[in-house]
């Protein structure tokens, strides 16, 4: 694969791993757990690509190495460079250039070169288990020498390198021995370094992670993150964190935190494995030993690929285990399928008994089948027949349920109007009555002149339009919503808005006449008092007004529903 394939690629798998992360804030615990291994394993499957990235890019610094030999100071600067990239990579090779940078720092004089590459000998030896040697190598470094990063280097350096060995040696008086150094190393960290910097923080964090105060040593971890650095530092200070919150009894924080370490150690290629040593432990003790299993054996072969003998010491003593429950797990596996097997035998012994006696039974099915057929094509015949029959029935009901619907509807018409009609003309009866009574007294009182006052007395136009309120009454009665739905058939520039106190208006009320089945001119003429021509100009302008085309508009007000609507039951 080509280098800056290989960069793509680790391009993708980083823009892969910032969104799991963002994605996991806003999911449960439980998820991101999961979402995270998923990425871990992921970056484990292609580990050979993300170490030839790492090879490519060393490469690169030696063709730059090459062609700037001859300058002392640039050879320097690209054995730092290579040693930087080989130091949590392969350490024979940081261990080699470590040399390199030393001899070259003499040839050039120059001492904080001379001291600072002690100090890079120093964390090679500690880093693959050589305490002895790397500490020797740094009580040579004279600190005076150093820059003040430099120095933090250093005595951080001595720290870590005091606190691993008493956890290498495991006999209390000599890890409390070297504990003790380890600490007052953090304590000269302190003292150098104001509180709040990366430096300070590290230093507080590690001594009072070492003093076993792990509340205290929450704040400085959880300030570290927010600071700027590497990625070596931040998959250190992950790891620690994740320490810390499974003291603390937060699983699924501490489980986080040595996921995302494990995911930037193996991103890098970064080949300590400490992260994914802890994290193979933590699982076989939560019973994941599948996943267990896969991470120990990448732990191991991260220990040997960088050369640790002291992490393949630490590996070796939890791979067995590890490897024990595995093989009870594939132990009970097998004992499973060899009884699923027995019981599949079983039945399929049965399913065979079955069989024959289901070939048999068939064959008295066929028999009862090719009878059962006969029946029902004839029973098919008779059901055509039916349906026919049903369709023809089916269509009269409806048509039967419409007429019924028309019918019904004349007949509340009908009654609403019969009830009016008697009730207008017993009033005009007696109202007669009332003019014939009061005319027989004047004549025969022989008072003449009287009579055109009672005459006078008749308001026929009053009367009138008694009538039209009277009939706009009953008629809204049975249809209320008249109004409102024929105002549907307008736009709204064109709607009736009638006047407070008036029911129907003119044009309204040509039209009720027309839904109540009163559709000739002539007798609507007569019943409003209007000419012919009167209420085909009215019919004419209120059709014109209406966006319902003209032929269809009598359709539509005749579709207006009355108060009370009979159902269609089909």
């Amino acid at each position: 694969m080509r280098t800056g394939g290989l960069y793509k690629l680790i391009l993708n798998y980083s823009i892969i791993l910032l969104l799991v992360l963002l994605q996991a804030n806003r999911a449960v615990a439980g998820n991101r757990i999961d979402s995270l291994q998923k990425v871990l394993n992921t970056i484990l499957d292609n580990k050979k690509q993300y170490d030839q990235a790492r090879f490519a890019a060393i490469d690169k610094i030696k063709l730059k190495l090459k062609a700037n030999y001859s300058s002392l100071n640039a050879r320097y600067g690209y054995y730092q460079e290579l040693f930087d990239a080989y130091k949590s990579f392969v350490h024979d090779s940081a261990y080699v250039y470590s040399k390199k940078l030393n001899e070259c720092a003499y040839q050039l004089n120059d001492q904080n070169k001379i001291n600072y590459a002690k100090v890079d000998m120093g964390f090679v030896l500690i880093s693959a288990g050589m305490f002895k040697e790397g500490l020797d190598t740094l009580s040579k470094v004279n600190t005076r020498y150093l820059t003040a990063k430099q120095k933090f280097q250093y005595l951080f350096l001595q720290a870590r390198s005091h606190f691993d060995i008493g956890d290498f040696d495991k006999i209390d008086d000599y890890y409390n021995h070297y504990s003790a150094i380890g600490l007052k190393y953090c304590d000269s960290i302190l003292n150098d370094h104001k509180p709040g910097t990366y430096e300070y923080l590290s230093a507080a964090g590690l001594k009072a992670l070492r003093s076993a105060d792990y509340k205290t040593a929450l704040s400085p971890y959880l300030a570290i993150m927010k600071l700027p650095q590497t990625y070596q530092d931040s998959a250190v200070n992950l790891s620690c964190l994740s320490y810390i919150y499974f003291v603390n009894k937060n699983n699924d924080l501490g489980m986080q935190h040595l996921l995302q370490a494990a995911i930037i150690d193996n991103m890098h290629s970064t080949k300590e494995s400490v992260a994914l040593t802890n994290l193979a432990t933590r699982l076989y003790e939560q019973g994941d030993t599948k996943n267990a299993f896969l991470y120990i054996h990448n732990a191991i072969n991260d220990a040997t690929f960088y050369g640790a003998r002291h992490r393949e010491a630490q590996i070796s003593s939890i791979l067995p285990i590890i490897e024990n429950e595995k093989i009870n797990g594939i132990e009970k596996q097998k004992r499973s399928l060899m009884m699923y097997a027995s019981i599949i035998t079983l039945l399929i012994v049965v399913v065979i008994i079955f069989a024959v006696i289901t070939s048999r039974q068939l064959k008295k099915l066929r028999i009862a089948d090719e009878i059962i057929v006969k029946k029902n094509n004839d029973l098919n015949t008779a059901n055509a027949s039916l349906t026919k029959v049903n369709t023809t029935l089916d269509k009269a009901n409806r048509s039967l349920t419409h007429t019924n619907i028309k019918l019904d509807e004349a007949n509340m018409i009908k009654d609403e109007y019969i009830g009016n009609f008697f009730n207008i003309h017993s009033d005009y009866i007696e109202k007669i009555d009332r003019l014939k009574r009061s005319i027989e007294k004047i004549v025969k009182e022989k008072r003449y002149d009287e009579v055109q006052l009672v005459l006078n007395r008749l308001n026929t136009n009053f009367e009138r339009e008694n009538l039209s309120h009277s009939f706009d009454k009953v008629f809204l009665n049975i249809f209320p919503n008249f109004v409102e739905d024929f105002n549907l058939l307008f736009d709204a520039d064109h709607q009736t808005h009638l006047a407070e106190g008036h029911l129907l208006n003119n044009e309204l009320r040509i039209f009720a006449l027309i839904r109540l089945g009163i559709d000739e001119n002539e007798t609507i003429a007569k019943i409003l008092n209007y000419s012919v021509n009167t209420i085909y100009t009215y019919k004419t302008k209120v059709k014109n007004r209406s966006f319902i085309p003209n032929e269809l508009f009598e359709e539509k007000v005749m579709a207006i529903k009355a108060v009370k609507e009979v159902p269609v039951i089909i």
